[in-house]
């Protein structure tokens, strides 16, 4: 494996890499005064999403902070593969021919795309925010991160909360989500695991099928026993969490549902509630892993899994008073971040 270790005070060497400019106006960031690095690590982010926004942030500067602590210089070389999987490739390879000393991905898909080219070039891979990197076979002799994966009995736990019920056949959950993408269909059978039988109710929609949620809103309206929606961590649905907060709004008052969901930043946009990962520590924590594999070739036992202790509740009072739902004070409360 290619992990660079340099003579510090007396040698530097100058490292030629292209400079990119990200899709999203991103710049990598220079921690050398004159040009020259200790380490340059490639960031792949896969999508254009606040979780990956949060994500890539936080490792850049925990590891710089780490770097700069053992009195070392990091450089980042930033692409942004827009949702494009080939993309994710395109940028991946590279990266390998930059002779990168690792690189750090964001999401499933753009770490499928990585990692073969990471295991052939011999390059560390970290990835971040991902529910299950086992299931999207990402856990290797090359590659471990940090999961985004959430303790399922907490999201039981808020929703129930929320209903003033425990779940059972009249206070059930319908589940939105799209039915081909892995971490969703994951985080279903994970949550359907941990609530009574029958409580979580999967409605889904294939990729680039966003037309079907009109007519899958009317079919949870017209189900008396959902009580809420639950949406896991699926980049297509709540990329267009406006169009779901409209088609919840359309219905009849008594049918206008508290919608949960499994990312933080989307509650501002719309949904009523989130316990879940703060993804600029989900990118923190897989830069304190890079940094061990960078510095001393030491590989984690497992990847990062966050805990129950380690998630932030959001809450959405705006979008509470608009479908006429009342949250409890305790929950209130608890809030990490109010809108």
């Amino acid at each position: 494996m290619k992990l660079k270790r340099l003579l510090i005070a007396t040698l530097l060497l100058a490292l030629c890499v292209t400079a990119f400019t990200a899709c999203t106006g991103d710049t990598p960031q220079d921690t050398s005064q004159d040009g020259s690095y200790d380490f340059t690590v490639g960031i792949l982010s896969g999508a254009n999403i606040p979780a990956f926004e949060l994500g890539t942030p936080g490792f850049r500067n925990r590891l710089t902070e780490l770097m700069e602590s053992a009195g070392l210089t990091v450089r980042f070389e930033y692409r942004n593969a827009g949702g494009d999987a080939a993309m994710s490739t395109t940028i991946s390879n590279t990266f390998a021919a930059q002779n990168v000393d690792l690189i750090f991905s964001l999401g499933t898909s753009a770490s499928q795309r990585a990692l073969p080219v990471a295991t052939a070039a011999g390059i560390p891979l970290v990835f971040g925010i991902i529910t299950d990197p086992v299931g999207a076979g990402l856990v290797s002799d090359i590659s471990t991160g940090a999961s985004s994966a959430l303790p399922m009995e907490t999201q039981i736990d808020l929703l129930e909360e929320l209903l003033g019920s425990e779940l059972n056949g009249d206070n059930r959950v319908a589940f939105l989500y799209t039915t081909d993408e892995d971490n969703s269909v994951a985080s279903l059978g994970r949550l359907q695991a941990v609530a009574p039988e029958g409580t979580i109710v999967p409605f889904g929609i294939p990729a680039n099928g966003l037309g079907q949620l009109t007519q899958l809103f009317i079919n949870i309206a017209a189900d008396p026993s959902i009580r809420a929606i639950y949406i896991p961590q699926d980049n297509q649905i709540t990329g267009n969490m406006q169009m779901v907060q409209n088609l919840n709004h359309n219905q009849d008052a008594d049918r206008r549902l508290p919608v949960v969901v499994a990312d933080l930043p989307i509650v501002a946009n719309g949904a009523l509630a989130s316990l879940s990962v703060d993804f600029a520590a989900n990118g923190a924590a897989a830069a304190d892993i890079a940094f061990n594999i960078l510095m001393n070739g030491t590989w984690p036992a497992t990847f990062y899994s966050p805990t129950a202790a380690s998630l932030s509740l959001y809450i959405n009072q705006t979008e509470a008073d608009a479908i006429d739902f009342i949250i409890p004070a305790a929950l209130v409360s608890r809030a990490n971040r109010t809108f």
